[in-house]
């Protein structure tokens, strides 16, 4: 965990530097620090997805006709890796990781339903390729779970 933790550190430095020199010190503190946390989650959102989307891809390259088990299990194991890296660097989140991974699964399970049912109307009614609507989906389902999360989940 050190080794994660002082990684972590080394790309918020980075996050900040280059917000330093884009913007020449035009920022606060203050709201440097809420783009770097935005930056975090952003992060996080980009490793889940991958997550997601090689378990997806994985079952669906087996058989097709598997891609909503393929979604499932790409949400389970994504949903557990974004609470990991959003209770441990991006939130900080040191007691009631119990019910803190309950909201943070509650949560997600809205934009699950919401991406089964995208995913289900992509492939299956407008008959978009079931490779190609997994990357729609996310663009819908990822400002959601954003949201979500720092409304009610980390309650920021």
């Amino acid at each position: 965990m050190r080794f994660l933790s002082s990684l972590w550190k080394l790309y918020e430095k980075i996050v900040r530097a280059v917000l330093k020199a884009i913007l020449r010190d035009k920022l606060s503190d203050e709201t440097a620090e809420k783009i770097v946390k935005f930056a975090d989650f952003c992060l996080v959102g980009a490793l889940s997805a991958v997550v997601s989307l090689a378990c997806y891809y994985l079952i669906v390259l087996m058989n097709r006709k598997l891609y909503l088990l393929g979604y499932s299990v790409g949400f389970v194991l994504s949903v557990l890796n974004s609470y990991f890296w959003n209770s441990n660097f991006v939130f900080q989140q040191k007691d009631e990781k119990t019910k803190t991974i309950v909201k943070t699964y509650a949560s997600y399970g809205f934009t699950f339903l919401l991406g089964n049912a995208m995913l289900y109307l992509m492939v299956d009614v407008l008959k978009i390729s079931e490779l190609i609507a997994p990357l729609i989906q996310i663009l819908v389902t990822t400002p959601v779970n954003y949201l979500i999360n720092k409304k009610w989940v980390y309650r920021q």
